[in-house]
């Protein structure tokens, strides 16, 4: 019996049977993660099977479909073929639902599910722990706090001031569609939005947007 327990020792103490023993809980670890993955991957099939997608690959999901330049399109025939949501896999055990029905997503906005721990985890040093991370009973009380100052009749008078900053952009794209094909929105969006900021948080009438974005826009089609 000493003998075996001896030699035992020996082949674990050498450099090969560390090699042999390390390889061996290796392919074990390996295989436990791939039943893992397994499991999940057949939950999640269960879990969205209400909702038809195009094919997937078993571990790319739909990642070959979407080609950088052709992404948006790809999903405009989704949208068609398939109304309401869609499932969109990202690889083998991640999949996404993207929803552009309106009662969908009525119904989504309206469950007081926990918030993923990924969004938290990445937003949290940036904007703390506010209404938007919050969960449970503490996400309660922030929301009951700040109700009433985000009340219907308190948000009336501020439909007039966003469709004001909407139609200054709009008259914008006008023109500059007829001068060209196509149309950078970022940052004409971008100073719509602060345009909406300024009238309805600080009671500024502004012209930002013709101030410098519309120059800049002007400036970069006369260049092209």
């Amino acid at each position: 019996m000493s003998v075996s327990v001896l030699s035992a020792t020996r082949f674990l103490g050498s450099a090969p049977g560390l090699l042999q023993v390390a390889s061996l809980l290796a392919l074990v670890l390996l295989l436990l993660k791939a039943a893992q993955l397994y499991l999940r991957r057949q939950w999640l099939l269960k879990a969205v099977r209400e909702f038809p997608s195009p094919p997937s690959h078993w571990l790319f999901g739909h990642i070959q479909k979407f080609q950088k330049d052709q992404e948006t399109q790809q999903f405009q025939k989704w949208v068609e073929k398939f109304p309401s949501a869609c499932p969109r896999w990202m690889w083998g055990s991640k999949v996404v639902i993207n929803i552009y029905d309106p009662d969908y997503m009525k119904v989504v906005l309206g469950r007081s599910d926990p918030k993923p721990p990924d969004s938290s985890r990445l937003l949290a040093p940036w904007i703390g722990y506010g209404l938007l991370l919050l969960n449970g009973q503490t996400w309660l009380q922030h929301r009951r706090m700040l109700t009433p100052a985000f009340h219907y009749d308190i948000l009336k008078p501020y439909v007039g001031h966003m469709a004001d900053s909407v139609r200054v952009m709009l008259d914008k794209w006008e023109e500059l569609i007829s001068q060209d094909s196509h149309l950078e929105i970022l940052e004409h969006i971008s100073l719509m939005t602060l345009d909406t900021i300024m009238k309805c948080a600080f009671s500024h009438q502004s012209s930002i947007q013709l101030d410098s974005g519309w120059q800049k826009a002007q400036q970069a089609h006369h260049l092209s």
